[in-house]
């Protein structure tokens, strides 16, 4: 998970440099708790943990930069496409499922590949746990979700 903590560091850092009060502060807390999330639902489901963890790390880190959530999700995976890449430690493949997932997180009434799936359930219970109340989409993927 060496790659991992390359890219957590990155995100603190632009967070540190970039973001402020409220949202910085929300962020944090929501990114450490879909990241955790996501590598207990990638141990059950099988799924690649480092990948996964770099998945729920930068899936919302638009909303704090640009202090709003529109499109959050596009938004998101170019800034996380910008890092692997500044980082030279990932292949095409492995940006590609990291990307593609960060993008597809907001579509919660679709299904998708296999680490977008997983982005969006990890995405829903950290909002459960927050104690926000789900729009329909969401609703639905809650109440099927497999722990």
């Amino acid at each position: 998970m060496n790659r991992y903590f390359e890219i957590r560091d990155l995100a603190l850092k632009c967070l540190e440099e970039k973001a402020h009060g409220f949202y910085k502060r929300q962020m944090l807390e929501h990114m450490f708790q879909v990241e955790t999330l996501c590598i207990l639902l990638a141990q059950k489901r099988q799924l690649n943990l480092e990948l996964s963890a770099i998945i729920g790390v930068l899936h919302d880190l638009s909303i704090p930069l640009d202090c709003n959530d529109f499109n959050h999700a596009a938004r998101s995976s170019m800034i996380a496409k910008d890092f692997l890449m500044q980082s030279g430690l990932f292949t095409e493949e492995e940006i590609s499922i990291i990307t593609s997932a960060i993008a597809n997180h907001s579509h919660k009434e679709r299904e998708d590949d296999a680490y977008s799936e997983l982005i969006k359930d990890a995405d829903v219970l950290s909002h459960v746990l927050q104690g926000e109340i789900l729009k329909e989409p969401a609703q639905k993927r809650y109440q099927n979700i497999q722990l």
